[in-house]
């Protein structure tokens, strides 16, 4: 039992809602994908407590069968959806159902699942950041069958892959909630960098030596996971350029950067979330992304069992003479490292990952599906 979920950025959720009386909210109790979880009225499914990931045809969960309730809520709750213990998961599939909560003064709290791969009170903790920044009313994770006087169930409009554009109402209900957020400073330009993660999560060959071609135009070079998630609000409240290599980050910026900010990103991988993260920037914050996709070497092991540990090394000319182009570096352009320079940067993921990395060409690449979730993005 399943529905296709619009996802056209531009079709408006106004009223695509449903409030169920008496509803009972069933969470995961086990490992199986898609989740068994749900919604129910009288014993019968509420389909729209189907929930999507980055696919508009597939939910992430099923019908289980329904169960005694073992808890009640009083009060109107807004269901948010299934968290993920996934960073970039959960700041786009956790708020794509918040939009209803705009000029609304009677939800008592926002109820979730959460994977239970992912430990319930571990999604809670790290969603919990978030939820103060948008000013959430409380927010509970159901772990028992549940039953809630009255359930307002609003219809997902944002998530990940297909859906990270989102629409309209979502847009601008995360885009309003974090310009509450004073920026700290003004007109500061960052490098995000993947230097801080394990190898194993990904990165573009050679990122510790373009760290410091970056600030040396000026760039601030920042790890986000060193700082706390209203920090990082903060800052890219204040930027006006960034730069990056893809990943989660980008979602943060996505909805708090102001307009106007001008924003490159850096393919990591041979996969369509690159060509997603920048037109999900560009439907957030207007105007037009840099896109850093030539390359000089693919460094990756003899079997490609994860598309995260095949290493791209971004062209750095081109990557100099897009960014020139765009407003965002001056002065010479930049040399691509040299043969010991390559090699002790594939050596020094080699010994991180334990792996023997060796050249290879895109052609022989296999095609990555996108799925964030087989590592940390």
């Amino acid at each position: 039992m399943s529905q296709i979920l619009p996802h056209d950025p531009a079709l408006p959720l106004a009223g695509r809602l449903r409030a169920v009386t008496g509803a009972l909210l069933v969470p995961p109790m086990g490992p199986e994908r898609p989740l068994p979880c749900g919604a129910f009225e009288a014993g019968q499914p509420v389909m729209e407590s189907l929930c999507y990931g980055g696919d508009p045809t597939y939910p992430i969960n099923v019908f289980p069968a329904p169960l005694p309730a073992q808890a009640h809520l009083a009060g109107t709750y807004l269901f948010g959806g299934i968290l993920s213990g996934h960073f970039g998961h959960m700041l786009v599939e956790g708020t794509g159902r918040l939009w209803a909560l705009h000029d609304r003064a009677d939800i008592a709290g926002v109820l979730f699942f959460a994977r239970p791969f992912d430990k319930a009170r571990q999604c809670a903790k790290m969603f919990a950041q978030m939820a103060a920044i948008l000013g959430l009313p409380p927010v509970t994770v159901v772990e028992t069958p549940t039953t809630v006087d009255r359930l307002i169930l609003p219809e997902q409009g944002l998530g990940s892959g297909a859906l990270l554009n989102g629409r309209p109402e979502v847009r601008a209900y995360l885009r309003g909630q974090m310009a509450r957020v004073a920026p700290q400073g003004a007109a500061r330009k960052f490098y995000i960098t993947r230097t801080g993660q394990p190898a194993r999560r990904g990165m573009i060959l050679g990122e510790a030596l373009l760290e410091a071609l970056f600030a040396a135009q000026g760039y601030e070079v920042i790890r986000p996971e060193d700082h706390k998630l209203a920090a990082q609000v903060a800052m890219f409240r204040a930027a006006s350029h960034v730069v990056g290599t893809e990943g989660s980050p980008f979602h943060l910026l996505a909805m708090a950067a102001q307009k106007g900010c001008k924003v490159a990103v850096i393919q990591r991988r041979r996969s369509p979330t690159f060509s997603q993260i920048c037109a999900h920037l560009e439907a957030f914050i207007g105007g037009s992304v840099t896109r850093i996709d030539a390359l000089t070497s693919i460094n990756a092991p003899k079997k490609f069992r994860n598309p995260n540990l095949i290493y791209l090394e971004p062209s750095r000319p081109a990557m100099f003479a897009a960014l020139q182009e765009a407003g965002f570096v001056l002065g010479e352009a930049w040399e691509d490292m040299t043969q010991d320079e390559r090699r002790a940067a594939v050596q020094a993921l080699a010994a991180e990952t334990e792996q023997r990395l060796r050249p290879v060409a895109m052609e022989d690449l296999p095609e990555d599906d996108g799925d964030e979730e087989k590592d940390a993005a």
